[in-house]
C-alpha cells in the first residue's frame, strides 16, 4: 500500500504490514504525523496527526548564547 504524505506530499510504501492499522504514522522525509485508518488493504481514513513536521528553516536544537 502507498499513500502520499500530506505534509510534503512524498509517497510512503507501508508495505502489507498495514492492511487492517488504525493509528500514527511518521513521514521519514520530513516528520509530518499522519492519523491513518486502513481495512483489507484499502485506505478508509487519512488525517494529519497532532504533530507538524520541522520547515527547513528550524533547528530542532539551537544554542542560546
Amino acid at each position: 500500500m502507498k499513500i502520499n504524505c500530506l505534509y510534503c506530499g512524498h509517497s510512503l510504501d507501508l508495505g502489507d504490514a498495514y492492511e487492517d492499522f488504525k493509528g500514527k504514522i511518521k513521514c521519514f522525509v520530513c516528520g509530518g504525523l499522519l492519523e491513518l485508518k486502513t481495512e483489507n488493504g484499502l485506505l478508509k481514513a487519512v488525517d494529519y496527526g497532532n504533530v507538524a513536521p520541522m520547515r527547513s528553516t528550524e533547528r530542532p536544537f539551537e544554542t542560546i548564547p
